[in-house]
């Protein structure tokens, strides 16, 4: 049996500078970290029976890989030749919550898998062949960050140019560690959504020359000043967030709702700073940066709370017997 896991992750600057369609005539940069909510695969060979069976939300049973409904399983089982196999997923937090974990899943299904093989796997491998799948062969609409979160772990800067991807890491003192994942609370709103068509939405609306190009290019420019903030100043995060937020709407106003702006409305006047919604938009967590001396307050106001720690562990195979 093999146990493989892939983290989700916490976009807090430059999102939607990673996506194709702004990176043909731009560079993008992207601040994020790994937390300790993950994705899961559970797998072993069938002795019993053949086939393949896949559990998710739904069960799968098919004779050959080809014939899975699911896409990504389908084509990360077909291409390493992957047959006779029982897999069952599972994750920490529900899948359409703007935590990425779509690509987590890929992520893990690919360590894996690979380990499976006998293949000598970094997370660089794992990051760059999830790229792959997920926009170059399956042709969904999402950018390279979260492939890139999930399979490195920790708390870094990532730059694209076009599908070259550079990556800093950032090491911060576990006190200050410590002190951002205390401030930085997630709160949930709405209900668990595919990111698909905001993401297509975006993508369309990113045209050379076009309002939504120039405005990612400022949230792309927050990225600097978000290493700053998390380096040196942390309580000037709050501010910088509700910025990019700001902007984020500017690119699409379909990312937000009455909904999330009364949360959003409600969180500011309990003691937050700032913040913003994880993900495409439409719902998932909020992101909300909180002082110190305010945290009781707040806390008493949202008492429904994701709670994690930031991960400096990637993806990777945790189980094998």
């Amino acid at each position: 049996m093999l146990i493989a896991q892939a983290p989700l992750r916490i976009s807090l600057f430059g999102g939607g500078s990673d996506l194709p369609a702004f990176l043909t005539h731009n560079t993008g940069s992207v601040l994020s970290f790994a937390i300790d909510r993950r994705v899961f695969l559970v797998g072993h060979p069938f002795t019993h029976r053949e086939g393949i069976q896949l559990k998710y939300s739904k069960t799968e049973n098919v004779s050959l890989p080809s014939e899975l409904e699911h896409p990504i399983a389908r084509e990360v089982l077909d291409r390493y030749g992957i047959r006779n196999f029982d897999l069952a997923v599972m994750a920490d937090v529900p899948a359409g919550t703007g935590l990425g974990s779509s690509s987590s899943f890929t992520v893990a299904f690919l360590a894996l898998v690979r380990h499976l093989c006998n293949i000598p796997t970094s997370p660089i491998d794992l990051a760059k062949e999830a790229c792959a799948i997920e926009i170059e062969i399956l042709k969904e609409p999402i950018g390279y960050q979260d492939q890139w979160a999930s399979a490195l772990g920790g708390i870094n800067v990532l730059t694209f140019e076009g599908s070259t991807v550079g990556v800093e890491s950032l090491a911060l003192s576990p006190t200050r560690v410590q002190e951002l994942e205390k401030s930085l609370r997630l709160v949930p709103v709405g209900s668990p959504r595919s990111a698909s068509e905001l993401l297509k939405a975006q993508s369309n609306a990113i045209a050379p020359g076009s309002k939504a190009e120039s405005v990612t290019q400022k949230m792309a420019k927050l990225v600097e000043l978000g290493r700053a903030a998390i380096s040196s100043d942390l309580d000037s995060l709050g501010p910088l967030l509700d910025q990019g937020w700001s902007l984020k709407k500017e690119v699409s106003p379909s990312v937000t709702s009455p909904e999330i702006d009364a949360v959003y409305a409600r969180a500011l006047n309990a003691g937050a700073t700032g913040g913003k919604l994880l993900g495409a938009g439409g719902s998932g967590y909020i992101a909300l940066y909180v002082p110190s001396e305010k945290l009781t307050e707040f806390d008493s106001v949202f008492q429904q709370q994701l709670g994690y720690h930031i991960s400096s562990t990637g993806a990777g195979v945790i189980h094998e017997s």
